[in-house]
């Protein structure tokens, strides 16, 4: 299914409610196996994106609007956002990568970060530091066989939900590297 709207906020709204009766996204009487969202537009800092009309529309609301409370029929679904907006409205300072024959690459000054937080925007954990519990159990009990830390993370997600207060931990990741991270047990010289 795809939706596209240039118009005004109460456009964009009409399109969007009717996203949820046409392909009956409520109770999933198609049996979709997942939901991915392309936001393409102005955007703002505080995940806003800005109609034509001027108005806002809240990116984390449309989100929200699938999660397993309002959306049960997509609660073990995959749900893909990919977002092409500004966030902000600072404008980033590039550097040059590497030199490829005469062509440059061009590199983000925020490259390289993979950031990983013990719950999503907007929600309170529980003071148990299960996160770093859990970091450290798989960690330090997979490195050594070289598995990437992207696995491990999954592992980790899974370990605090396996738990009687993982309820509280919804574990984000924001990954910028263009690479696997794999530990290695430092050599004893």
């Amino acid at each position: 299914m795809q939706f596209i709207y240039k118009n005004d906020k109460t456009r964009c709204t009409k399109i969007y409610n009717r996203l949820f009766v046409d392909f009956e996204l409520r109770t999933n009487e198609k049996q979709y196996d997942g939901l991915i969202m392309i936001i393409c537009g102005h955007g703002e800092d505080g995940n806003i994106l800005v109609a034509s009309d001027g108005k806002q529309v809240s990116i984390d609301k449309i989100q929200s609007s699938f999660n397993c409370s309002e959306m049960e029929s997509f609660k073990d679904l995959p749900k893909i956002f990919i977002i092409d907006a500004c966030h902000d409205k600072n404008i980033p300072k590039s550097y040059e990568l590497t030199m490829r024959g005469n062509k440059t690459v061009w590199g983000h000054r925020d490259d390289g970060f993979l950031i990983i937080w013990s719950t999503t925007k907007g929600h309170k954990v529980a003071d148990l530091s299960l996160l770093s519990k859990s970091m450290n159990k798989v960690v330090t009990s997979k490195y050594k066989n070289g598995y990437p830390f992207k696995q491990m993370l999954h592992d980790i997600r899974t370990d605090i939900r396996s738990t009687k207060s993982g309820e509280y931990y919804c574990v984000e990741s924001q990954d910028t590297t263009d690479y696997d991270i794999i530990f290695q047990q430092r050599k004893s010289e």
